[in-house]
């Protein structure tokens, strides 16, 4: 067993599909959830759109590099041809929304990554409690 991963997530094993053309990225976030969650990393959309056919996904994590241009009738698009899974948006540094941020999106994984703001925004999205760990409110 691995040091801070709660068993009780690691049997439920929810599918998680990150998609990054950036491979340091891509693996860094695979890494940080695959004790908890069948996590499967992708560098382009048709690798995932393939794969979620076979594997439907509960949540797909995707870049906000790759969505860059897209407007909100395409990020819908995208989120159909996932199986209506919900969508997580890896952002960038600059903290800004971008113009097809909107209700598609169950939130953000920022950058830089942090086990621990990762996990948390991974399990929130999949619907299951987050414990207080004291330091927010």
């Amino acid at each position: 067993m691995q040091i801070g991963v709660d068993s009780g997530k690691a049997v439920e094993n929810r599918r998680v599909f990150v998609v990054d053309p950036d491979e340091i990225a891509r693996m860094a976030v695979q890494f940080m959830l695959h004790d908890e969650n069948e996590t499967h990393a992708f560098g382009d959309l048709e690798a995932a759109f393939a794969k979620a056919e076979q594997w439907p996904p509960e949540l797909v994590i995707l870049s906000q590099s790759l969505l860059d241009g897209c407007k909100a009738e395409e990020v819908e698009k995208i989120r159909s041809r996932l199986s209506g899974a919900k969508l997580l948006l890896l952002g960038d540094e600059s903290g800004e929304a971008p113009g097809y941020m909107g209700p598609a999106f169950s939130g953000v994984v920022r950058k830089p990554l942090r086990i621990e703001m990762v996990r948390a925004t991974v399990d929130a999205a999949l619907g299951r409690p987050i414990p207080y760990d004291g330091t927010t409110w």
